[in-house]
């Protein structure tokens, strides 16, 4: 046995030894990509980084437009003095226009090719994906990666959802759920993540702000961080007076049930947050100002949810997964069959807050 695992270690790094490598300078390593739909023709667009003397490197452009979208990476070769590869990949950005037209061909590629890892992200871009990616290449000097190291932060700290191309995928060929991606807007001359794009099917039909994002998170029950402003009154100088909640904590519980004829939704959820900033009347002795701060933001929360729920239904698209939820526990669940009646289903949004404490002096 002894013999046999050292031979299988043998194999192991005689294999590895074959296995092809370039010098770094001799290669174009695409890190982001766009892709457009302009002027009844597709425009690709690659951010790659110019390896500079030491550490130092420079986000560069290459772009190129095609009747179809199968040969912009073979046209993007074409204009490159070195072999382009996509295996450093990590963010692909859809342009809106591109988006409503569906992006299941780009995607299935992606799928298909084993040199993209499934953690690659996708995004979606307000108008052009090239000129998105244009501003960052010129503002941020040496990062190549400013966008996808957007998305995870807010992923980790904020208010965004996790998406990549596994859960995009695994959404899409759900037959309960519809698949959602980081949405992206130019702000003067910057680029600012603003919420989420939604999709039914492959195909892009609306956004919500960051503000719903963070509805979502919570009612998908992926977060344990997040923000959320609470308006509380006018007693300050400077206007509206705002409490700033962050989220610890939040588990969602669904329950789907009979109610007479029609079939409800019952959305239970339970949220641990600590209050970031407030103003200081609530500190104000007599009576538990925190307790009306509480009820306040159970209101606002539900209200708001209700709100996101009848935009969706609305759109006619399910990115929270309810069809999945409500197929884990029916039996003979028929996806044509709910999908008829998920537009005027009764969903109802029941949110319990638990102010966990207020800051270093708690």
């Amino acid at each position: 046995m002894m013999r046999r695992g050292l031979a299988w270690v043998g194999a192991l790094l005689l294999l590895g030894g074959c296995v092809s490598s370039r010098p770094i300078d001799e290669i174009q390593i695409i890190q982001q990509m766009g892709y457009d739909f302009e002027n009844g023709r597709y425009t690709g667009t690659a951010v790659y980084p110019t390896f500079k003397q030491g550490p130092m490197t420079k986000p560069n452009m290459l772009t190129t437009t095609s009747p179809t979208v199968y040969d912009l990476i073979p046209r993007l070769s074409s204009k490159s003095a070195l072999p382009v590869e996509e295996g450093q990949l990590r963010l692909i950005l859809f342009g809106k226009e591109f988006a409503r037209r569906g992006v299941t061909q780009i995607t299935h590629s992606l799928a298909r090719n084993n040199k993209v890892g499934s953690h690659l992200l996708l995004g979606v871009a307000e108008e052009s994906a090239k000129e998105l990616l244009k501003i960052t290449a010129k503002t941020t000097l040496s990062d190549t990666l400013y966008l996808p190291n957007l998305v995870e932060q807010n992923e980790q700290s904020m208010n965004l959802p996790k998406t990549n191309l596994h859960l995009f995928l695994y959404r899409y060929f759900s037959p309960g759920s519809d698949p959602f991606l980081p949405y992206f807007e130019k702000k003067g001359d910057f680029v600012k993540l603003e919420g989420v794009a939604l999709f039914r099917d492959d195909q892009y039909v609306g956004h919500v702000s960051l503000r719903d994002s963070f509805l979502m998170k919570i009612l998908l029950g992926e977060t344990k961080n997040g923000v959320y402003q609470l308006k509380v009154g006018n007693r300050g100088k400077q206007g509206e007076d705002r409490v700033m909640l962050q989220n610890l904590w939040a588990k969602p519980k669904y329950e789907w049930k009979r109610d007479g004829r029609r079939h409800v939704l019952d959305v239970f959820v339970h949220i641990h947050a600590s209050v970031r900033d407030y103003p200081s009347w609530l500190d104000q002795p007599g009576g538990d100002l925190f307790a009306d701060v509480k009820k306040k933001m159970q209101n606002e929360l539900e209200h708001n949810m209700r709100r996101l729920f009848h935009y969706f239904q609305k759109k006619r698209i399910d990115p929270l997964g309810i069809g999945d939820f409500v197929r884990s526990v029916t039996r003979h669940w028929d996806s044509d069959a709910f999908y008829r009646e998920y537009p005027d289903l009764d969903i109802r949004p029941h949110v319990t807050v638990d102010i966990v404490h207020t800051g270093i002096g708690e």
